[in-house]
């Protein structure tokens, strides 16, 4: 079963996405149940999708997004990730 991290960048690149921020719930929880979560709570699923890309090699951070926190009473600064180039990747633009 792919990790958290690998479910969300497999997402990402199935559906053209290419930043991941705590306000895209569905791609979120996608990636979470992808890689066999259990946790119940969408905010939980939520920040443990953020959490893996944080920690992950395959992502970078990307700035943050201006937001409503979860309780729609103040605005907090989202971090939002994007997926780190390979240098494959990188060859392939230069080349």
């Amino acid at each position: 079963m792919p990790t958290i991290a690998q479910s969300l960048k497999n997402l990402m690149l199935e559906n053209g996405v290419d930043v991941v921020w705590s306000g895209d719930p569905d791609l979120c929880i996608d990636a979470y149940l992808q890689a066999g979560g259990k946790v119940m709570h969408p905010l939980n699923k939520i920040r443990a999708v953020i959490a893996a890309a944080r920690r992950s090699e395959l992502f970078e951070q990307d700035g943050y997004i201006r937001a409503c926190d979860c309780n729609g009473t103040r605005e907090i600064l989202h971090p939002a990730f994007k997926l780190k180039e390979s240098e494959n990747t990188a060859q392939e633009h230069q080349g």
